[in-house]
């Protein structure tokens, strides 16, 4: 296994023991002064994985219909980013006048808009969960590929001219192929944002999802529940991530050769 996987794994271990050591011991120390436990508001690392073993399939249902909103929303927004991206490549004018109206969206919190979508689109519908998860993500994709498209090594641009490339040909011959590194990083930043948007929405208002669930275990007191939920979210994030990383190590060897 590798060196660096295993020095995660050890560091996390010892912080997870930490934590159940010190909870431990705190919540002794409150009851024994009449004081609520900390365990009513943050469970201890056993009580998660208790949960886990418990109500597992509970989690494990409602994450599937996020991950499944937040995967549409994220081939969505991410497809988004990249047709504007060479929009703007080949309408300078376009960009000048769109680009501005893309930072301002990003710029206002997903929370402020996500009950507008819903609302628009109906509570507990599929679609303004979709709509969300991609509005959060299509930005990275669009900034990172704006960049990659916009300056391209110009020598070689050079060369595609001397040999009387069309536009075309020099984009998906060189622009969009030289472009894959920044489109993979900005993907890694996009599909976390796309499952956090789908969460967000699912909060709002609907019948199922992790989101859902989560505000189930806020309202009902269950930080077990809880707590479970967010790290199950984190898990597949994580796992997302590195499914990515190993589709970008198979496809882009040229690219991995080159930072060695």
């Amino acid at each position: 296994m590798n060196r660096k996987i295993v020095s995660i794994i050890v560091v996390l271990f010892v912080l997870v023991f930490c934590w159940q050591i010190f909870e431990n011991r705190a919540n002794v120390s409150r009851m024994e002064g009449g004081q609520t436990g900390i365990e009513a508001f943050i469970p201890t690392p056993l009580t998660i994985l208790y949960t886990f073993q418990n109500q597992g399939d509970i989690i494990f249902v409602n994450i599937l219909y996020t991950i499944e909103r937040a995967l549409v929303g994220f081939i969505i927004g991410t497809s988004f980013g990249v047709a504007m991206a060479i929009m703007f490549l080949f309408f300078p004018s376009v960009r000048s006048i769109a680009f501005p109206f893309a930072f301002t969206v990003n710029s206002f919190p997903i929370v402020g808009f996500a009950p507008m979508i819903i609302l628009a689109f109906g509570q507990g519908s599929g679609i303004s969960i979709i709509f969300i998860s991609a509005l959060i993500c299509y930005f990275p994709v669009l900034i990172n590929m704006d960049s990659a498209l916009q300056n391209t090594n110009r020598d070689l641009l050079d060369v595609t001219r001397v040999l009387n490339a069309t536009l075309l040909q020099e984009l998906f011959k060189l622009r969009l192929p030289l472009a894959l590194p920044q489109l993979f990083l900005s993907m890694k930043l996009a599909l976390p944002a796309s499952i956090i948007g789908a969460t967000i929405g699912e909060w709002l208002g609907t019948r199922n999802g992790i989101g859902q669930l989560i505000t189930i275990a806020l309202y009902q007191l269950k930080p077990g529940l809880l707590y479970a939920s967010l790290i199950a979210v984190a898990l597949v994030s994580v796992m997302f991530i590195a499914l990515l990383a190993l589709i970008e190590s198979r496809l882009l060897m040229w690219n991995s050769d080159k930072k060695a």
